[in-house]
Protein backbone atom coordinates (compact mmCIF):
# COMPACT_ATOMS: atom_id res chain seq x y z
CA UNK A 1 0.00 0.00 0.00
CA UNK A 2 1.44 3.24 -0.89
CA UNK A 3 1.57 6.45 1.37
CA UNK A 4 -1.43 8.29 -0.45
CA UNK A 5 -3.76 5.43 0.30
CA UNK A 6 -2.58 4.79 3.77
CA UNK A 7 -3.21 8.60 4.54
CA UNK A 8 -6.57 8.42 3.00
CA UNK A 9 -7.24 4.86 4.91
CA UNK A 10 -6.17 6.68 7.86
CA UNK A 11 -7.95 9.43 7.85
CA UNK A 12 -11.55 7.50 7.17
CA UNK A 13 -10.70 5.15 9.71
CA UNK A 14 -10.56 8.20 12.23
CA UNK A 15 -13.30 9.96 10.88
CA UNK A 16 -16.06 7.03 11.47
CA UNK A 17 -14.40 6.04 14.74
CA UNK A 18 -14.62 10.04 15.96
CA UNK A 19 -18.06 10.77 14.03
CA UNK A 20 -19.78 8.00 15.40
CA UNK A 21 -19.14 8.95 19.20
CA UNK A 22 -21.23 11.71 20.99
CA UNK A 23 -18.92 14.01 23.17
CA UNK A 24 -20.36 13.74 27.25
CA UNK A 25 -21.01 17.64 27.28
CA UNK A 26 -23.34 16.81 24.16
CA UNK A 27 -24.83 13.93 25.57
CA UNK A 28 -25.09 16.31 29.09
CA UNK A 29 -26.84 18.66 26.77
CA UNK A 30 -29.38 16.58 25.39
CA UNK A 31 -30.48 15.01 28.14
CA UNK A 32 -30.61 18.23 30.32
CA UNK A 33 -32.57 19.60 27.70
CA UNK A 34 -34.85 16.56 27.00
CA UNK A 35 -35.74 16.61 30.73
CA UNK A 36 -36.56 20.79 30.64
CA UNK A 37 -38.98 19.42 28.24
CA UNK A 38 -40.79 16.32 30.12
CA UNK A 39 -40.77 18.91 32.76
CA UNK A 40 -42.50 21.70 31.37
CA UNK A 41 -44.80 19.27 29.32
CA UNK A 42 -46.24 17.88 33.27
CA UNK A 43 -46.44 21.22 34.11
CA UNK A 44 -43.07 22.07 36.11
CA UNK A 45 -41.95 25.20 34.45
CA UNK A 46 -39.46 26.13 37.53
CA UNK A 47 -38.30 22.49 37.18
CA UNK A 48 -37.94 22.63 33.46
CA UNK A 49 -36.35 26.40 33.70
CA UNK A 50 -33.82 24.52 36.13
CA UNK A 51 -32.85 22.02 33.46
CA UNK A 52 -32.96 24.69 30.83
CA UNK A 53 -30.57 26.52 32.22
CA UNK A 54 -28.23 22.98 33.05
CA UNK A 55 -28.18 22.64 29.92
CA UNK A 56 -27.36 25.62 28.48
CA UNK A 57 -23.96 25.61 30.47
CA UNK A 58 -23.02 22.75 28.57
CA UNK A 59 -23.95 24.85 24.98
CA UNK A 60 -25.80 27.91 24.48
CA UNK A 61 -28.74 27.46 21.85
CA UNK A 62 -31.24 29.73 20.92
CA UNK A 63 -33.78 27.22 21.58
CA UNK A 64 -33.32 26.79 24.87
CA UNK A 65 -33.54 30.70 25.45
CA UNK A 66 -36.59 30.69 23.82
CA UNK A 67 -37.85 28.09 25.99
CA UNK A 68 -36.89 29.65 29.52
CA UNK A 69 -38.06 33.22 27.85
CA UNK A 70 -41.80 31.58 27.56
CA UNK A 71 -41.68 29.25 31.21
CA UNK A 72 -41.10 32.67 32.28
CA UNK A 73 -43.86 34.71 30.77
CA UNK A 74 -46.17 31.87 31.62
CA UNK A 75 -45.26 31.97 34.78
CA UNK A 76 -45.93 35.95 34.78
CA UNK A 77 -42.24 36.65 36.05
CA UNK A 78 -41.71 39.31 33.31
CA UNK A 79 -38.14 40.56 34.95
CA UNK A 80 -36.79 37.45 34.46
CA UNK A 81 -38.16 36.81 30.84
CA UNK A 82 -36.50 39.98 30.11
CA UNK A 83 -33.29 38.75 32.03
CA UNK A 84 -33.38 36.04 29.76
CA UNK A 85 -34.50 37.87 26.25
CA UNK A 86 -31.58 40.07 27.04
CA UNK A 87 -28.60 37.19 27.61
CA UNK A 88 -29.71 35.19 24.51
CA UNK A 89 -29.56 38.46 22.29
CA UNK A 90 -26.50 39.26 23.63
CA UNK A 91 -25.37 35.65 21.96
CA UNK A 92 -27.78 35.74 19.52
CA UNK A 93 -28.20 40.00 18.58
CA UNK A 94 -30.13 38.65 14.96
CA UNK A 95 -32.06 35.96 16.15
CA UNK A 96 -35.55 36.96 15.19
CA UNK A 97 -37.93 35.01 18.06
CA UNK A 98 -35.56 36.20 20.27
CA UNK A 99 -36.12 40.00 19.26
CA UNK A 100 -39.83 38.67 18.98
CA UNK A 101 -39.70 37.62 22.28
CA UNK A 102 -38.01 41.21 23.38
CA UNK A 103 -41.16 42.90 21.62
CA UNK A 104 -43.69 40.23 23.57
CA UNK A 105 -42.07 41.05 27.31
CA UNK A 106 -41.91 44.92 26.65
CA UNK A 107 -45.54 44.67 25.48
CA UNK A 108 -46.28 42.95 28.54
CA UNK A 109 -44.74 45.29 30.84
CA UNK A 110 -46.88 47.77 29.50
CA UNK A 111 -43.84 49.28 27.37
CA UNK A 112 -45.48 49.96 24.33
CA UNK A 113 -42.60 52.12 22.82
CA UNK A 114 -39.98 49.35 23.78
CA UNK A 115 -42.10 46.58 21.73
CA UNK A 116 -42.76 48.67 18.88
CA UNK A 117 -39.52 49.25 18.39
CA UNK A 118 -38.62 45.64 19.05
CA UNK A 119 -41.41 44.65 16.39
CA UNK A 120 -39.93 46.83 13.89
CA UNK A 121 -36.43 45.04 13.87
CA UNK A 122 -38.76 41.77 14.01
CA UNK A 123 -40.40 43.09 10.75
CA UNK A 124 -36.52 44.48 9.04
CA UNK A 125 -35.27 41.37 9.64
CA UNK A 126 -38.57 39.18 8.52
CA UNK A 127 -41.55 40.52 7.06
CA UNK A 128 -43.66 37.62 7.52
CA UNK A 129 -42.71 36.80 10.91
CA UNK A 130 -46.13 35.69 12.46
CA UNK A 131 -47.83 37.42 15.10
CA UNK A 132 -45.48 40.63 14.75
CA UNK A 133 -48.25 42.76 13.00
CA UNK A 134 -50.70 41.28 15.45
CA UNK A 135 -48.75 42.29 18.13
CA UNK A 136 -48.57 45.57 16.73
CA UNK A 137 -52.25 46.19 16.54
CA UNK A 138 -52.68 45.30 20.45
CA UNK A 139 -49.98 48.08 21.28
CA UNK A 140 -52.13 51.04 18.97
CA UNK A 141 -55.51 49.37 20.21
CA UNK A 142 -53.91 49.98 23.39
CA UNK A 143 -52.89 53.32 22.92
CA UNK A 144 -56.40 54.09 21.52
CA UNK A 145 -55.28 54.46 17.60
CA UNK A 146 -57.68 51.99 15.97
CA UNK A 147 -57.20 53.08 12.38
CA UNK A 148 -53.57 51.44 12.80
CA UNK A 149 -54.52 48.82 14.51
CA UNK A 150 -57.17 47.79 12.12
CA UNK A 151 -53.77 48.27 9.61
CA UNK A 152 -51.81 45.86 11.93
CA UNK A 153 -54.64 43.43 12.51
CA UNK A 154 -55.23 43.24 8.32
CA UNK A 155 -51.32 42.79 7.56
CA UNK A 156 -51.57 39.97 10.17
CA UNK A 157 -54.23 38.60 8.38
CA UNK A 158 -52.52 39.30 5.08
CA UNK A 159 -49.38 37.07 6.31
CA UNK A 160 -51.13 34.80 8.35
CA UNK A 161 -54.51 33.81 7.40
CA UNK A 162 -55.54 31.35 9.51
CA UNK A 163 -54.69 33.71 12.45
CA UNK A 164 -58.44 33.73 14.87
CA UNK A 165 -56.83 36.29 17.14
CA UNK A 166 -56.41 38.81 13.79
CA UNK A 167 -59.57 37.90 12.75
CA UNK A 168 -61.53 38.38 16.06
CA UNK A 169 -59.55 41.78 16.61
CA UNK A 170 -61.11 42.84 12.91
CA UNK A 171 -64.74 41.57 13.26
CA UNK A 172 -64.60 43.62 16.92
CA UNK A 173 -63.23 46.48 15.50
CA UNK A 174 -65.29 46.88 12.35
CA UNK A 175 -68.36 46.77 15.36
CA UNK A 176 -67.46 49.77 17.12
Amino acid sequence: MNAHKFILLFLLVSLLAGGCSVSPSSHEWMQKSGKGDELFAAGDADGAVNMWKEALAYRRNTELYEKIIMAQIVKNDLDQAEKWTVEGLTYFPNNVNLLFNNALVKFHKRDFTGAADGLNKVLDANGYYPNAHFLKGLIYEEQGDKTSARKEFVDEVNINPGSKAAWQKLRGLTND
